[in-house]
């Protein structure tokens, strides 16, 4: 799977399937990393490939704080650009929990136990209609009328063609 807009986003997922010769996979992560892409492997397919499956975690938990009234719609989608994204363009969130304490053992020794408590409380996934839809579109459209979404598409490639650029440099 291709994540779009593939030109500024390189993760590709490799899903082998389990007949496949160990010599074509080889040879499908070489030639993406050859062409600037940058391939994962999945060891076993699953309903929604991993970008998305996170993906909708963060949606799913996104939803549930504006229908549970805790934030806005605004307020969500800063939590990721202005926290969560700045890090993760960068650090994955293992990578990220592994360095927020002295390596990951001592992370999950630390905040385990808080994680699990405050996951409890998640509930059932939300469905992606209703008043909770109308109320995000309305905020969405607020804030990104239908007509401007053009020039937001390439505002935010633009700004993902920085951004590759800044990881090339920066690593």
């Amino acid at each position: 799977m291709q994540v779009n807009p593939p030109y500024y986003v390189p993760l590709v997922e490799i899903i082998p399937s389990p007949w496949t010769k160990k010599s074509i996979i080889s040879k499908a992560m070489e030639l993406q990393k050859e062409i600037g892409q940058k391939p994962v492997l999945m060891l076993k397919e699953t309903l929604g490939f991993a970008l998305n499956r996170i993906q909708y975690a963060i949606i799913a938990e996104s939803w549930r704080l504006v229908e549970d009234g805790i934030m806005s719609a605004e307020d969500v989608d800063t939590v990721m650009t202005d926290g969560l994204g700045m890090r993760y363009a960068f650090l994955g969130p293992l990578e990220t929990a592994h360095l927020n304490a002295e390596g990951m053992r001592e992370y999950c020794q630390k905040y385990g136990q808080g994680i699990y408590n405050v996951l409890q409380t998640f509930g059932p996934n939300p469905r992606l209609e209703g008043p909770t839809a109308e109320a995000i579109s309305q905020d969405l459209e607020r804030r990104v009328p239908h007509d401007e979404l053009q020039e937001r598409r390439a505002w935010r490639d633009s700004c993902l063609a920085k951004l590759a650029k800044l990881k090339s440099n920066a690593q």
